[in-house]
């Protein structure tokens, strides 16, 4: 399969399987090749966008002296927020064989956010200078300047202060790894340090108390947002307009909403997407109060917008029973768009036949009536291969 090839499956994978109000299906349009046409063409520019802020980003971070190597403080701490802030962490919650296996190994004790004051001179180890409650690290650059990235972790710079907590896996019932984790938090980039930030990102989040443990929370947010922006160089836009990010969990439902734009120019931008995913189902409390542990999703609906500077998509779909246990999602009135050319789709997304490609029950719709299942698609028009031993 060649390069671009695997990207195009794994796009229409992520796009079939990843509003409140119901848009009205558009009709079938496309045939097979007008639509892998169509497909490939908005992958590319995914690619390409993906490719340009990656450049931009390391070009960024090299001129103006940043290291992320993780031996640094820098590094730990840019780990540290990577790992922690990350809304789509909290989804990923271990099967319990797996968290039997990890209870052994877990680290004991408490882990604190980064505090302190830290200066990194060019070309120099990092040293931590003074004592604060927030994270404040200077580093030079080549010229001589310097730049600073700033982390308040109970948002008392921006107004009332939120304190932090501690949380856990649920699945470490005797509290042997606490992580602490802000509930409302502040972060900034300035570069030249001049009191003008180039980036900044706002953190809030409601934990789930955990049952094992008085006074301790779970690593499950009840509520969570995080909003930000990283500017371009010199001021020409932003390489991260993030907008609104949120994720809601409760025993009756998982909801993912965003608004985000890549590498901007004024009103423009190389990509922007913006939707909603939302998860309906029923959950009883797990280990030390979790409602992730054993949330049993049984419908949902999905509806994802994504334009770049030359192409336009469109997915939207509802769930009407998922099967875990079995692996089966049901759909119903599925549509994706990409450029005008509109594909239709309901049925089944499993994998029955154990072939390693999803789809054989989702029957796609094309120009003129013509059907063809998920997984004859993949196959003939984008180089899917089944597994050899099935």
């Amino acid at each position: 399969m060649k390069p671009w090839q695997g990207f195009l499956v794994v796009s229409l994978l992520f796009l079939l399987t990843a509003c409140p109000q119901t848009p009205t299906p558009p009709q079938s349009n496309a045939t097979p090749n007008e639509f892998s046409t169509a497909l490939q063409n908005v992958s590319q520019d995914i690619q390409s966008t993906l490719s340009q802020l990656n450049q931009e980003l390391q070009g960024l971070l090299q001129v103006q002296g940043f290291t992320s190597n993780q031996s640094t403080p820098l590094g730990q701490g840019l780990q540290t927020l990577e790992q922690r802030l990350d809304p789509f962490v909290y989804l990923k919650q271990p099967l319990p064989r797996a968290q039997e296996l990890l209870g052994s190994i877990l680290p004991q004790g408490l882990q604190p956010l980064p505090r302190g004051k830290f200066e990194c001179p060019y070309n120099s180890g990092c040293a931590q200078v003074g004592s604060s409650d927030d994270l404040e690290m200077s580093f030079q650059k080549p010229d001589g300047t310097w730049n600073k990235l700033f982390a308040d972790w109970d948002y008392s710079s921006k107004g009332a202060s939120s304190p932090t907590v501690y949380v856990h896996a649920p699945y470490d019932q005797q509290g042997q790894y606490l992580q602490e984790m802000p509930t409302k938090a502040f972060g900034s980039l300035d570069l030249g340090e001049n009191g003008t930030n180039e980036g900044e990102a706002t953190f809030q989040a409601t934990w789930r108390q955990s049952a094992c443990w008085s006074g301790k929370y779970l690593t499950e947010p009840e509520n969570l947002s995080l909003t930000g922006f990283l500017q371009r160089p010199a001021g020409t836009g932003r390489l991260v307009d993030l907008p609104s990010l949120s994720l809601t969990t409760s025993a009756s439902q998982l909801k993912l909403v965003w608004k985000l734009s890549l590498l901007t120019q004024g009103n423009d931008a190389d990509l922007h997407t913006e939707g909603s995913i939302q998860i309906i189902g029923s959950s009883t409390p797990g280990s030390c109060g979790s409602l992730l542990e054993k949330f049993n999703a049984s419908s949902g609906e999905v509806d994802v917008k994504l334009d770049t500077r030359n192409h336009t998509a469109r997915l939207y779909f509802k769930i009407t029973d998922w099967n875990e246990s079995i692996g089966a999602i049901s759909i119903q009135s599925g549509y994706l768009t990409l450029d005008g050319k509109t594909v239709t789709f309901d049925g089944v997304l499993d994998d029955t036949n154990h072939n390693c490609v999803p789809g054989e029950n989702l029957t796609l719709t094309f120009a003129g009536g013509q059907t063809m299942s998920l997984e004859n698609y993949l196959i003939q028009h984008l180089g899917a291969t089944p597994c050899a031993n099935p």
